[in-house]
């Protein structure tokens, strides 16, 4: 049985580029209308990937496949 989780992750940056673009010379993406800055889905995945692999160093049950 596979389980499935919904979570809220929050961050908050300040005078920091927490998502470029690479092909914009990883100049950091922002919403045309509004100015503020855009994370996306797959940067959002690879910094949890990240954080869960360090802390618990990759051992099972806490491999992340997304």
């Amino acid at each position: 049985m596979k389980s499935r989780y919904d979570f809220v992750y929050l961050f908050d940056v300040k005078d920091g580029n927490p998502n470029g673009d690479p092909d914009a010379g990883n100049l950091p993406r922002v919403d045309a209308e509004t100015g503020q800055g855009l994370v996306t889905d797959v940067c959002l995945k690879r910094k949890i990937r990240n954080f869960v692999g360090l802390v618990k160093q990759e051992q099972p049950p806490y491999e992340i496949y997304v």
